[in-house]
């Protein structure tokens, strides 16, 4: 706790930066080769300040249906069958790997495998 007679450290009034401001920090972060540190030094903000304008204001990659996005039922239910496919593709090639593991790792009795005509 502080003493009644010691003096607070006087602090600097919260900086508030309008929406242009904090989009024009981010387009210069994210087209830049500079660290975000650089740039938030250069402007005089925190980087930690910078990550957050970027999560808000970056633009997002449009590679079609955002997952956060709105979606219906139906795109909904294509979504599920086209995993479930995969999810089938991948343990029929987990079960393949299996089976080759098994059989490149068996020594063979005499030295060389022999050819069976």
């Amino acid at each position: 706790m502080k003493e009644p007679n010691q003096k607070a450290k006087p602090t600097k009034p919260r900086q508030k930066y309008d929406e242009t401001y904090k989009r024009h920090a981010v387009e210069l972060s994210l087209s830049t080769t500079r660290t975000v540190m650089a740039v938030a030094q250069e402007l005089g903000v925190t980087k930690s300040m910078l990550y957050r304008w970027r999560e808000l204001y970056a633009p997002r990659p449009s590679g079609g249906d955002s997952p956060d996005g709105p979606r219906t039922f139906e795109q909904a239910e294509a979504e599920n069958r086209q995993l479930r496919a995969e999810v089938i593709r991948m343990r029929e090639r987990e079960t393949v790997l299996k089976k080759s593991l098994g059989i490149l790792s068996e020594t063979p009795e005499s030295g060389m495998p022999r050819l069976k005509r």
